[in-house]
């Protein structure tokens, strides 16, 4: 029984009558998608040729990074059809996060937007490639039908007073054998139709679509690197919490205890009667060895606010509003900040600005100073400004002492989760510094973090 089912189901397929999804699928997109495809290829490529031959402009330019936008939507619209009615589904490219920057660097960035550009590539190319896929497709099949039919109506057309039509010369397909032999053929172009439409569309139209309008290996790559550094980050931060809470509930707390004994034993050593050598030279060393543990404790405490300082345990807005206290001279706060960055973020934002404040009271000059932080277009930005004498810049190997800003080392700090540091500090001041930090997508694990 089911060879008897789908024997004529199999001729029909490869006549190319749609009566399997998959041809349903291919017929559709063939009839469908080259009209759209054929508008938009043709109006990037219009666009593309003024924008190139006014590029010298900045018009040209404005007009090319246009051109980028809507191949991009173009390609958006591809992919709809592609899905829609073959199934390909296609992911669409990563969408570029713009940073400031100034306006000219702006349009620099927009017009090396790879994936817009390959976009456009494939809307120019698909504008003749879908009218040889809807020729092939429809053209093809309608003549093939056309011959296949042609037993039935050759008798209805005369050319030169004789029945059917001529050829060349007077050769015609007039007599019944020619007409079925004209039937046959029929046959043979539904076939070569058919076949013709599938080879299209499995050998250029997907692999094309796939290269052209997904995201490309360079942006695969790209996020896998992002996504591996911000776990790096995250596991990184998570350690320095796990060492900071070590320290502090581990060796800290022994050495108060040392300090503590060794206090004890002093005051002892105090209220023993005699001036021996021997007790004088141990009241010695114990308030030597006193000493020097209360010194190993302060450096351990400052170690400990090295690593994750208290006042981040409240947020940064918390943190940068008692940096601002304590800065030295007048400091005025503007945040705004929805949400807790992350913990890594948020700790180089903060030592970023203590910093910043201690160049701004050591080096500045300044009678004031201002903080700004908030987050735009998923990057934290945090802004140092001040009314001082200006001239900041990066020296590195000249981070204390007469003129050194340790801006160098900040910005070795930031480069760290591909962070910016801006200046902006003409002789005379005013000076703004800037500190861009990306705020990380979301990756595939999150590390916990350490709580006290």
């Amino acid at each position: 029984m089911p060879p008897r089912t789908t024997r004529p189901l199999g001729v029909l397929c490869f006549l190319g009558v749609p009566v399997s999804r998959t041809l349903r699928r291919e017929t559709a997109y063939a009839v469908l998608a080259p009209l759209p495809g054929f508008i938009c290829g043709i109006a990037l490529l219009e666009l593309l040729a003024v924008s190139l031959v006014a590029s010298v402009t900045l018009v040209g330019l404005l007009l090319l990074v246009g051109v980028l936008f809507a191949a991009r939507a173009a390609g958006a619209l591809h992919r709809g059809l592609l899905r829609g009615l073959l199934g390909e589904d296609i992911p669409a490219p990563p969408k570029r996060k713009w940073r400031g920057g100034g306006f000219l660097s702006g349009v620099r960035a927009r017009l090396t937007d790879s994936d817009g550009w390959r976009a456009a590539a494939f809307g120019v190319a698909y504008a003749p490639l879908g009218l040889v896929l809807f020729a092939v497709a429809v053209g093809l099949r309608l003549y093939g039908i056309a011959a296949l039919a042609y037993p039935l109506w050759w008798r209805a057309v005369e050319t030169d007073g004789r029945p059917g039509i001529g050829l060349v010369g007077d050769t015609g397909l007039d007599t019944w054998p020619k007409a079925l032999a004209t039937a046959l053929v029929g046959l043979a172009v539904l076939a070569l139709s058919a076949w013709s439409t599938r080879a299209l569309l499995t050998l250029v139209v997907r692999p094309t679509a796939r290269a052209l309008l997904g995201p490309g290996r360079l942006a695969d790559r790209v996020t896998v690197l992002e996504e591996t550094r911000a776990l790096a980050v995250q596991d990184s931060a998570a350690t320095l919490r796990r060492i900071e809470r070590d320290l502090h509930d581990g060796a800290q707390s022994r050495l108060i205890a040392v300090a503590m004994a060794l206090a004890g034993a002093r005051d002892q050593l105090s209220r023993a009667s005699g001036d021996s050598p021997q007790l004088i030279r141990g009241r010695a060393l114990v308030d030597s060895a006193l000493a020097d543990s209360r010194t190993a404790i302060e450096e351990l405490r400052d170690l400990v606010r090295g690593i994750h300082p208290p006042a981040l345990n409240s947020g940064l807005d918390v943190a940068l509003e008692t940096l601002a206290t304590r800065a030295g001279l007048p400091v005025a706060v503007r945040l705004d900040l929805p949400d807790r960055p992350p913990e890594a973020i948020e700790s180089i934002a903060y030592f970023c600005t203590a910093e910043l404040l201690a160049n701004v009271a050591r080096h500045a000059g300044a009678d004031r100073a201002e903080v700004e932080a908030y987050v735009k277009g998923g990057v934290l930005r945090v802004t140092v400004r001040d009314d001082g004498r200006g001239g900041a810049g990066p020296r590195p190997g000249a981070d204390t002492g007469a003129g050194g800003t340790g801006l160098a080392g900040l910005a070795e700090r930031i480069s760290t989760v591909d962070g910016r540091l801006l200046i902006d500090s003409p002789d005379g001041g005013p000076t703004a510094v800037t500190v861009e930090l990306p705020l990380p997508a979301q990756v595939p694990r999150t590390v916990p973090q350490e709580s006290r």
